[in-house]
């Protein structure tokens, strides 16, 4: 049963199925095929007629005032042909070409442009020829003169700032100085009376009158009453050398560590500008130098000591302000041997010589700086304004009390007439002047040298101007 309905389904469905395709040849028959509707290659054979059809269809573009006349296209150039269609039987139906709008043309294809011929070598005699008359006619090659380093070129370029002459700074103690002298050695003939001139003169320069007794009856003594000015002079100036050379003192050495430096001074020394000098001069010296501001009582003392401390380019341990000041230093001690530094310069709080309290706490500074390293501080510097005259002489003696003083730092030397107090510092509490400050800029601090100042103390007309530097 199954195998008979079988049989008449497909009696059925084959003639339907032969239907079918008759008509789906029938229309593939009448439809164009893929090669009949794909345009033809484009060739580059010379057509004339198309091309000069082509160009007559061209619309043509006025040429604009000022412009020059449009060049014929180049010979190479040559335009496409149309594509067309090939023809097709009389069953078929023909199809149109796409319609290219009048807006639009066909662009112009360029010839290839041809390699440019190779250059042939030249043969070896002519070659030869031709280097051997180079080489006779060429002038002789010199060689271009070295170029310097970078860093020698920055020594040429930027401008050296000269050192300080000390014989401008003690200019105006130079003029009173020594126009008592000139007045005490040409006034009179007799030698007792130049003598006392010779004192009154020191007095007058803030000396000191013990100090200026001894020096005068030093002189009067090598000279046995000698009278002539200039002699005079002269022994007056070695006298003077001789004292300020038998206070100096070499400076202190910390070995591998960090050279601690205490700074001491009265209100308006010029003790936190003599600081930030310091530590400029010590770090072109001498490396990496840390600054402690332990001046934590005075208004804005941290402030502007940071300001001074970015100028130079150096590191400031610091607190808030009201903070212990022996702290400050601990740290800054501290901080200065982690990073291994050459120096650190301790800002105290300026005091009176007379507070006790304040005294106290210096001593206490000093204590907190040796525990945390042995030997600190190995320099104790007392900042001394030089317009105070005699008064620094009480302001040294009575710190000297407090703290060990190792040295002494004469500030506001080319501002005062009184100069002659290095000599009464230097006779009387026989402690060195290291630093004497002549100006306001950081190169403005310089070592003291006992013969230069000497030298520039008793120079006259146009030695006082003259250069002289510290060694």
């Amino acid at each position: 049963m199954l195998e008979t309905s079988l049989i008449i389904a497909l009696a059925t469905q084959v003639p339907l199925l032969a239907l079918a395709f008759m008509v789906e040849f029938s229309q593939r028959k009448k439809r164009p095929s893929r090669s009949a509707v794909r345009p033809a290659a484009r060739t580059f054979s010379p057509r004339p007629a198309a091309e000069r059809a082509y160009r007559e269809a061209e619309p043509v573009r006025p040429e604009l005032p000022g412009e020059l006349p449009a060049q014929a296209a180049p010979p190479a150039e040559i335009i496409p042909q149309a594509p067309e269609v090939p023809a097709e039987s009389s069953e078929s139906e023909a199809v149109p070409a796409p319609a290219v709008p009048a807006s639009e043309s066909i662009p112009s294809v360029p010839a290839p442009v041809e390699p440019l011929p190779e250059l042939s070598a030249a043969p070896p005699e002519i070659a030869g020829g031709l280097l051997a008359l180079s080489i006779e006619t060429q002038p002789e090659a010199v060689a271009p003169p070295p170029i310097p380093a970078p860093a020698a070129v920055a020594e040429i370029i930027e401008p050296v700032r000269e050192p300080v002459r000390i014989g401008l700074g003690l200019r105006k103690t130079r003029e009173n100085f020594m126009a008592r002298i000139r007045a005490a050695i040409t006034g009179s003939a007799r030698a007792d009376e130049i003598y006392e001139g010779l004192e009154e003169a020191l007095i007058g320069a803030d000396t000191g009158v013990e100090t200026s007794l001894k020096i005068v009856e030093a002189v009067r003594g090598k000279l046995k009453n000698d009278a002539r000015p200039d002699v005079i002079r002269e022994a007056l100036k070695e006298e003077i050398e001789h004292t300020l050379l038998a206070a100096e003192r070499p400076p202190a050495e910390s070995g591998g560590d960090p050279l601690v430096i205490m700074m001491a001074g009265v209100n308006g020394a010029g003790k936190t500008t003599t600081v930030a000098k310091l530590a400029a001069l010590f770090k072109r010296e001498r490396g990496l130098v840390v600054v402690a501001a332990a001046d934590t009582f005075r208004a804005a003392a941290i402030e502007q000591l940071q300001v001074w401390c970015d100028r130079v380019g150096v590191d400031l341990i610091k607190q808030k302000q009201g903070s212990d000041p022996a702290a400050v230093a601990f740290d800054a001690v501290k901080a200065a041997v982690s990073r291994k530094a050459a120096a650190v310069l301790i800002d105290t709080a300026g005091r009176l010589q007379t507070k006790v309290n304040l005294m106290e706490e210096l001593k206490k500074i000093a204590r907190v700086a040796g525990r945390e390293l042995p030997g600190a501080p190995h320099e104790t510097w007392l900042v001394l304004d030089a317009n105070t005259g005699q008064n620094a002489l009480s302001q040294a003696k009575q710190f000297g009390e407090a703290v060990p003083l190792t040295g002494v730092i004469l500030a506001k030397l080319d501002s005062t007439a009184k100069g002659g107090v290095i000599i009464g510092i230097a006779e009387r509490l026989k402690l060195p002047v290291r630093f004497v400050g002549l100006g306001e800029e950081l190169e403005d601090l310089r070592p003291f040298d006992a013969r230069e100042f000497a030298e520039a103390l008793f120079a006259e007309g146009d030695n006082a101007s003259a250069k002289s530097y510290a060694a």
